[in-house]
């Protein structure tokens, strides 16, 4: 399932274009992303975290 998809579940919206930010990502197994409003979307083995600009964890 994408991002998108996982985000609109839990009633998030990514706000603009998501950007991959490769430097953050400890291993081939995590990819990490950052939206235009500068929050981050950790996707490991298909689970996503979504950390708000603000510390808030979904």
């Amino acid at each position: 399932m994408s991002i998108q998809k996982q985000a609109e579940r839990i009633g998030f919206h990514i706000v603009g274009e998501l950007t991959r930010c490769m430097g953050l990502e400890p291993s081939h197994l995590y990819r990490c992303y950052f939206d235009d409003a500068s929050n981050k979307y950790i996707l490991y083995r298909g689970i996503l975290t979504i950390v708000a600009a603000d510390g808030t964890v979904f």
